[in-house]
């Protein structure tokens, strides 16, 4: 491709490289900076080329002598997720050292302390990070901020009341310690993977501060999340069973259910140009501050947030770092914890003692089989790995106290890259036998206008039957991705209902949808799932909505929708934040660098309760050796 350079040997030089693998506003960036610095190598201006590229591709910074294999990786997964003819192959530098040790010592790159347009960062491992001063200077403040926050309250609760609170909310062990430290501490992180208590435990946590608010100066609580999903799931957990929380007056518990979770991006009030109604200058009205799923905030978002926490606020992150990271760019979550976890004495330095690492997971007591494998790939080394393999495959022991000899089930290879039609219909079959069963036979007693298909209470039960299960895949694309599964699935599905189901705008009776974009003038978020089903207006879609606890039902006219596709199949990225009785993984038929050790668990901890698995063992074992890799500073900046 050809663009208008300055410099013309180095738009010579990056022909190869753009648009396959660089967009023309990295490499026209780079031109009129470099004009300015009398920088004219082209090897030079491509190497800073790829650092204004690596936010984009959820790197902080870029490595030169990783970033042709980074690059080769990332290309594989784009040619899986969108099929193209081949490109032609790009011009790498031949010698990666000589490369970056030309790229450092240009005019153009320096120090972190220095007003160069790009810094280079040298890390603790011997790794040397090439990245914008814009980015430096997002994980400096970021790193300041994270550890100006790590400091004892101004205004402890006096250590009785700290234990008769406890002793009142039934709260020992690592749930009693989460609580201790974020009734003594500004700042503090509970990681752990789902089902250990985390929610749980920050629930009791606003229950003991409400126990003991002034009521001349009422406590403000502002709960948030990355997705409007997660929002909705942290509202369901805070409101779940709360009429069971011991030891709590009633106006607290009414307090509680009133809190109402909202994005980060609504908390802060960011606007379309980039902005924020609150930052440094203009904080929020907060007294204490959560944040739930906090492994899916990047770099950026998280340094936002941190400059508009209170001077006096506690902020409280709770989030699974074994669990796939931003989309954007950073791993802030696996940063922050990456010290506490290579030093366990509470003693150390000051953020050590704000991070709680949760290990005992309630949420598999009964499906012990899923809580081993997640515990042998949370653990991270090779025989962790192996011994979770032969699980999968059905060749290792099961827990002593699995019930379940069919708990994980491997449901074997595609062949020539697609699933067979055996395999697809075991995929169907949960959602044949869960939601489409009373459906098909609602319809077949009443007709699709019966007054019976259009009780909301009805509507609530196909709803929770359909959330007990889901499909999810690697890519979106293809027939092992998303498309190609959930035209398969919605095949079957519409051949259970029977012929002649009712359609309307191009819906038809029973379908499922996901909203792919925050509605609010109809209350949807990005991530909500609906059915589409009969009503007294005719065909709607039907959304489940939690209010103090209580599922209750939401009918959108399909007209009003927002974007949606359908929702039988997912990606494992998609379903972060959620939770399903019983998943469906499936993998790639071929190396992807996207399917990965994080992946892997993120898909088997969606399930509660039984794991399914298609795709061929070699794959699996690919993917569980293979962790995910990005280039960030910030984990030295606070350790």
């Amino acid at each position: 491709m050809s663009l208008p350079l300055l410099n013309a040997a180095f738009a010579e030089r990056v022909a190869t490289f753009v648009p396959a693998v660089l967009q023309p506003t990295d490499v026209l960036l780079v031109d009129t900076v470099a004009a300015r610095f009398a920088e004219t190598d082209p090897d030079v201006l491509l190497a800073l080329a790829f650092a204004v590229r690596g936010p984009r591709a959820g790197h902080v910074g870029v490595d030169l002598l990783t970033v042709p294999q980074t690059i080769d990786d990332e290309r594989l997964v784009q040619r899986a997720q969108d099929p193209q003819p081949p490109e032609p192959p790009v011009a790498w530098p031949v010698d990666g050292e000589a490369w970056q040790v030309k790229a450092l010592a240009s005019a153009l790159v320096g120090p972190p302390v220095g007003q160069t347009p790009f810094v280079q960062q040298r890390l603790a491992s011997g790794q040397v990070l090439l990245m914008t001063r814009r980015m430096w200077r997002e994980q400096e403040l970021l790193a300041a901020r994270l550890l100006a926050l790590a400091v004892p309250v101004a205004n402890p609760l006096p250590a009785a009341l700290v234990d008769a609170g406890l002793a009142k909310l039934e709260l020992t062990g690592e749930a009693a310690q989460a609580v201790r430290v974020a009734l003594a501490r500004r700042l503090t992180v509970v990681t752990g993977g789902p089902g250990t208590g985390k929610t749980f435990s920050i629930k009791r946590l606003l229950a003991l501060l409400l126990e003991h608010d002034d009521p001349l100066r009422p406590l403000n609580i502002q709960l948030s999340a990355p997705t409007g999903k997660a929002a909705v799931r942290m509202a369901e957990a805070i409101q779940e069973k709360l009429d069971e929380l011991p030891g709590v007056s009633a106006q607290t518990r009414t307090r509680l259910g009133q809190l109402a979770p909202r994005t980060l991006h609504k908390l802060l009030g960011m606007r379309p140009d980039g902005g924020a109604r609150f930052h440094a200058g203009n904080p929020l009205e907060a007294d204490v501050i959560v944040v739930d799923e906090a492994s899916m905030v990047d770099l950026t978002l998280m340094r936002r947030l941190l400059d508009a926490v209170p001077p006096h606020a506690r902020l409280i992150l709770l989030g699974d770092r074994d669990q796939l990271a931003s989309v954007e760019a950073g791993t802030v979550l696996a940063d922050l914890v990456h010290g506490a976890l290579q030093d366990d004495d509470a003693a150390g330095p000051p953020l050590r003692q704000s991070v709680v690492r949760f290990t005992v997971s309630r949420r598999f007591a009964h499906a012990p089989t899923i809580g081993q494998l997640a515990m042998l790939l949370q653990r991270g080394d090779k025989p962790g790995e192996l011994e979770a393999l032969a699980l999968l495959n059905g060749t290792g022991p099961l827990p002593a106290n699995e019930t379940l000899p069919t708990r994980v089930q491997q449901l074997g290879a595609p062949q020539n890259g697609r699933p067979s039609a055996a395999q697809l219909q075991q995929l169907a079959a949960p959602y044949l036998d869960g939601y489409v069963a009373p459906l098909r036979l609602a319809l077949a007693e009443h007709g699709p206008r019966g007054a019976a298909l259009q009780d909301p209470r009805f509507h609530a039960a196909l709803l929770r039957a359909f959330d007990g299960y889901r499909v999810l895949a690697v890519h979106r694309n293809g027939p092992l991705g998303v498309a190609g599964l959930e035209r398969a699935l919605a095949e079957r599905v519409r051949a259970s209902l029977g012929e002649n189901l009712p359609t309307k705008q191009g819906f038809w009776l029973g379908q499922p949808v996901l909203v792919t974009e925050n509605a609010y003038d109809v209350a949807l978020m990005n991530g909500d799932i609906g059915l589409v089903l009969p009503t007294a207006d005719g065909l709607q879609a039907i959304f489940a909505k939690t209010v103090a606890g209580v599922l209750r039902t939401k009918a959108v006219p399909l007209v009003r929708l927002p974007q949606v596709m359908g929702a039988l199949a997912m990606t494992v990225h998609k379903s972060q934040g959620s939770q399903f009785n019983r998943v469906a993984l499936v993998l790639a038929d071929r190396d992807s660098p996207i399917q990965t050790r994080e992946l892997v668990y993120t898909g088997i901890t969606r399930t509660s309760d039984r794991l399914d698995w298609l795709g061929a063992p070699e794959r699996m074992a690919a993917a569980l050796a293979r962790r995910v890799s990005r280039a960030s500073g910030l984990a030295d900046l606070l350790w």
